[in-house]
């Protein structure tokens, strides 16, 4: 899609934010072009969950609408973005999908059934979790992400070969730097992106969120398309960018 097509779409630098539903959008990329994906797919876990009260500091929000969604649901929207990003990625390219803990086994099965060659779990250790207000049990210290590929022969850039962990340590993001309660680390999406890429290819976010990825293609010389279907959080990553590019 080139700019000025439509309105949904925002070139700024190596960037193309596009406002709308990635199943629909992800049509418009050219077939094999895109290098690297990283998908942070809806959980379908924060429905009917009421917030979690903590004296006089700010509740903490755990139902989000748009992660609102049965199990079947959730497994038909893994299927038909997997399909899309299978189409558009190029041979060897790699697809980051985060997801929650309990249904890793369904974007396992969902990416088999798509065509890409299941890799392995990935692990963020993250070092300062929430504490539990509630319940006799752990802090929830740990997100998982699946690996896959097109093909075997993936990009995989590595100081010490065989020797690389798929464990990584980075903290939550917080004060003015969170803007989205499900944000990841830029330190974690640069690291994907640097194993993953070459200088010049281009990256897929098409769940962008508050444009982390884009951010992290900004400092690391990569392409990006971000993909964002929440109008308001389409224009914090906008407006985000926008001010990073200054």
């Amino acid at each position: 899609m080139a700019a000025g097509e439509s309105e949904r779409t925002i070139v700024m630098k190596d960037l193309q934010l596009w406002h709308g539903d990635c199943i629909e959008l992800v049509r418009n990329i050219e077939a094999e072009s895109v290098a690297l994906v990283i998908a942070d797919v809806p959980y379908a876990i924060l429905k009917d969950n009421a917030p979690v009260f903590r004296g006089y500091m700010k509740p903490i929000e755990r139902s989000q609408e748009w992660d609102d969604m049965t199990i079947p649901q959730y497994y038909r929207l893994l299927l038909s973005f997997l399909k899309e990003a299978y189409r558009v990625g190029c041979d060897g390219a790699t697809l980051y999908c985060f997801c929650a803990n309990e249904l890793a086994f369904l974007v396992q099965m969902a990416a088999r059934r798509a065509g890409w060659f299941w890799r392995m779990v990935h692990v963020w250790k993250k070092t300062n979790p929430a504490p539990v207000w509630s319940g006799n049990r752990p802090q929830a210290a740990v997100e998982i992400f699946c690996m896959v590929t097109k093909g075997k022969k993936n990009t995989w850039h590595v100081k010490n070969g065989g020797l690389a962990h798929n464990h990584f340590e980075f903290p939550i993001p917080s004060g003015m730097s969170r803007k989205h309660p499900t944000q990841k680390p830029l330190g974690l999406i640069e690291a994907l992106i640097l194993r993953s890429s070459n200088d010049g290819d281009l990256v897929l976010d098409p769940f962008m969120g508050s444009g982390t990825t884009m951010k992290a293609c900004l400092n690391l010389n990569r392409r990006g398309i971000g993909i964002e279907i929440d109008r308001n959080y389409f224009d914090v990553a906008k407006a985000d960018l926008e001010r990073y590019l200054l």
